[in-house]
């Protein structure tokens, strides 16, 4: 069964994308579903999920962001010492939150409008807590939008979940979030297509990386000092 899954998502990315760049994310996910000990490797377009949103056709498919680039990320985060929660907008079956609890976050937060890909998570999570005892990990089933931001929210993650019809609403609420309680807050964009609207708000990119032409990311971070204004 797990050679069928990989074999499917090597199919995948090979026809849509390139040899090179499937062998790669291959490995890939067959050592970072081993590591973190979760089931999340798989594409969906999303038209059979149960989604009770007036923003589906803002979003994009679910698939789950390359192992390697999520920890070359992290370490990176992990440099700058942040504190707070780690929020992951299109937190899909809870990739992102198994790494981000690896590297030490206490307190992780996923944003999901798919119910099925919520079940998911949170079974992925389920097994996962044990090996971190001081973890709180919690799954909203709700849109983007409505995610209502707490003054501990300071990382936010995100895999291309949406266009700028949802993330444009999504940043003006982080930013009204930042005037009520200033504080740092760092952003892990990966495929960063809507990166200038965080930079239309005065973020800074601290760093921008890509691999083989298809896997990239940007950091971002905003100081409570800076503009905040979209």
């Amino acid at each position: 069964m797990k050679f069928l899954k990989y074999w499917n998502y090597f199919i995948f990315v090979f026809t849509n994308w390139s040899l090179p760049l499937a062998l790669f994310t291959t490995y890939h996910e067959i050592r970072g579903e081993k590591k973190y000990k979760i089931n999340s490797t798989g594409f969906n377009d999303l038209k059979k999920l149960t989604i009770s949103s007036l923003h589906k056709e803002n979003a994009f498919i679910y698939q789950p962001v390359n192992y390697f680039i999520i920890e070359k990320a992290f370490r990176y985060l992990q440099s700058l010492k942040p504190r707070g929660n780690v929020v992951d907008f299109g937190c899909g079956k809870g990739r992102i939150m198994a790494v981000a609890a690896h590297f030490g976050f206490q307190k992780i937060k996923g944003i999901e409008f798919a119910e099925e890909l919520c079940n998911d998570a949170e079974e992925n999570l389920k097994k996962i807590q044990p090996d971190y005892p001081d973890t709180n990990f919690e799954v909203f089933n709700i849109d983007a939008i409505n995610y209502k931001f707490e003054p501990g929210d300071s990382i936010f993650t995100f895999f291309n979940p949406f266009d700028q019809g949802v993330m444009l609403p999504v940043v003006r609420n982080m930013l009204d979030s930042v005037k009520s309680n200033p504080r740092e807050i760092f952003i892990l964009y990966f495929n960063p297509t809507e990166k200038e609207i965080f930079q239309s708000a005065g973020f800074s990119v601290l760093w921008n990386y890509r691999k083989m032409d298809y896997l990239d990311f940007s950091i971002l971070a905003l100081n409570p000092t800076d503009k905040t204004e979209l």
